[in-house]
Formats: structure tokens, sequence, C-alpha cells
């Protein structure tokens, strides 16, 4: 069996954004890939992530399938024109390429800057299906998920996504399902006002592969996201984090 581990950088990270992520998610049986972008503004990251044996891809194309070299990193300037390149969204659309021309049983797929690994995800990854990950709190108790909610889905997603906010900084699955919820995430996140990722990706976990998404949260003791603990917002023993597979935003503590 061979599995995926697959994230994006950008340029402007330092060796010490990424180092946490590469050094604890060295596992046997999974290749490890990164997608680098606005990669001449570091070549430090380069020489780092070949020391450590990682795949790098440098997207050079964007929406249009016209070459490109720069792309948006700042997701305070996201408008309707930049959406299409921003690599918040933009990694959905060539990890979906990446996985059409590669074979991968098993994919799984993080942020890099902020979340770190005590164990492989791998074991708990469906074969088929997506696995999702919560972070307790539900949209209309928080302003940042709330705010997102409305401008990128407006009135029915706050009518209808009363659920757990899932991230999408962190997920996994089967392959043909990882790569068409890709696809579907970015093609839903262009064209908004805001960052729309992590929107997108909730509406579809919570319409088009619900059937197919097993759900988990903190007492699953899978992968545990920091920023609403950090704001108070979730009670937690930061004792306990060393059980979890995944960790996620310990920069914010």
């Amino acid at each position: 069996m061979k599995n995926l581990l697959i994230g994006a950088i950008s340029g402007n990270y330092q060796v010490s954004d990424i180092e946490k992520w590469v050094t604890t998610s060295n596992f046997p049986g999974v290749h490890r890939t990164l997608l680098l972008y606005n990669h001449t503004q570091n070549p430090e990251l380069i020489k780092f992530l070949q020391q450590n044996n990682i795949e790098i891809i440098l997207p050079e194309f964007g929406f249009s399938g016209r070459e490109q070299k720069l792309f948006e990193v700042n997701t305070g300037k996201t408008n309707i024109n930049n959406s299409y390149e921003l690599v918040h969204n933009l990694r959905f659309l060539h990890i979906y390429f990446y996985l059409k021309d590669n074979h991968f049983d098993k994919v799984f797929t993080t942020d890099v800057k902020d979340v770190y690994f005590n164990s492989s995800p791998f074991d708990r990854v469906p074969l088929e299906g997506i696995i999702a990950t919560g972070e307790v709190i539900k949209y209309k108790e928080d302003q940042w998920n709330t705010n997102h909610l409305i401008t990128n889905l407006g009135v029915i997603g706050l009518e209808y996504l009363e659920e757990e906010v899932l991230n999408v900084g962190v997920f996994g699955g089967g392959i043909k399902d990882v790569k068409n919820l890709c696809r579907d995430v970015y093609l839903m996140s262009c064209g908004k006002h805001r960052v729309a990722d992590q929107t997108s990706f909730n509406h579809l976990i919570r319409t088009t592969y619900k059937d197919k998404t097993h759900l988990t949260s903190i007492e699953d003791n899978y992968a545990v996201h920091l920023q609403v603990i950090a704001s108070g917002k979730v009670k937690f023993n930061l004792d306990n984090i060393k059980n979890y597979c995944i960790v996620h935003q310990y920069d914010r503590l």
C-alpha cells in the first residue's frame, strides 16, 4: 500500500516554518509531496526539502492553464479576481492534477506551517470516502467563521450550516474521493470576496460528500485545532496534546 501526504507552501516561508511538519511526518510507506509556490523567493526551501527526501512540485499554471509564475499568498488581499490564483484556493487545483497523474491508495492533505504529527494519520484514513476533522465550535459561535460564511455562502449558508465547523487544513481519504473533493473545493472557492476554501469544504462535506465522510472531533484523539482553544472558546487540557495524531495551529498558543 502506498500512501501520500501532501501540502502546500510558499517562497515567503522560512525553513523554520516548515521544519516541524517535515521532521514529524517521515512515516514508513508514506510518500511526501509539497507544492512550492513562488519558489524563486527562497532557494533554501528547495535545498531543505531535497535533503529530507520530499518531492517538490513547482506550480506554473493557474485557473486557465496558461503559464504563471507568481501567485497571491495574502488572504487579506482576496477579491473576486485574484481568488482564482490565491494559493489557499489554488493548492486544491494542483493537488487535483497531481492525483490525476499519480497512483496512491490513501491521501492526506494538511496545512504545513502550523501542523505537526505525533503519529501517522493513515491508520484511520479510509480507502474510500473522506475523513474530516472538526473544530468543536459552530459557525455562529465564532465571528471569523460567521463573517466568512455570510460573505461566501450568504443567508443560505447561515441557515443550514449549523453543525460543527470542519477544518479544511486537515483531511484525507481514498485517492478518488480526495481528488474530486479538491477539484470541487477549488471551483467553489473561485470568484469570492474572501478566502473561501473552508466554507466551500464545509458546504461540500455537509451536502455532496455527506454520505461518504467520516467525521472526527476533539474527543476522537485524531486531530486537534488549537485556535479555538487559544481563544478560550473550547476547554482543553494541553497535557493531552500528545494523544492526537495531528496537532494543528500550534503556533496560536
